[in-house]
């Protein structure tokens, strides 16, 4: 007689189950995955976005409206920044691109399972904010926007490292 007590359950065995996405590891990658795409044609088109800026910096200087001091001092360190951004073009584009295709691999990585891709992701955050100090000093960073935008990358790799649980290969 077979004793069915200790036979495996072929129908239930863990081992042949597919894993499936959680949830919050799902959105997480989809948010990253758009922001790539909205990061990466910003991007593409900082340079215009820079002329831009300072046209409309000598614009709201020549308009004849009387700037107070700190208008005038925060217009100087925003032309300075964009003047040293315009300067070094080339090399902050391209860690800014690295970053976000390593972000991108990252995240498509999390969505198979991976831990590997958590790594990816991390470097590819911290990569383009590391690289621009290098490259420009401190002068990016000329006020509250500046560093409210610069903790986005940091609330990520934070919210991820929640769903590092789930990277199982």
């Amino acid at each position: 007689m077979t004793d069915y007590k200790n036979t495996p359950d072929v129908l239930k065995n863990e081992a042949l189950e597919k894993a499936t996405l959680p949830q919050g590891l799902n959105v997480l990658t989809i948010l990253t995955f758009i922001g790539c795409g909205i990061i990466g044609l910003f991007s593409l088109f900082t340079p215009m976005i820079l002329k831009l800026s300072l046209k409309m910096m000598d614009k709201a200087a020549s308009s004849g409206n009387e700037l107070t001091t700190k208008q005038l001092e925060d217009m100087e360190k925003s032309r300075h920044a964009i003047e040293v951004s315009q300067a070094n073009m080339i090399p902050l584009m391209i860690i800014g691109l690295i970053g976000i295709a390593l972000c991108f691999w990252g995240a498509l990585m999390m969505r198979k399972l991976k831990k590997d891709g958590f790594w990816y992701y991390v470097v590819g955050q911290i990569l383009p904010i590391v690289g621009s100090i290098a490259i420009t000093g401190l002068s990016q960073f000329t006020g509250v926007t500046s560093y409210i935008i610069m903790l986005i990358p940091f609330l990520f790799i934070y919210l991820y490292s929640r769903q590092r649980k789930h990277l199982v290969n």
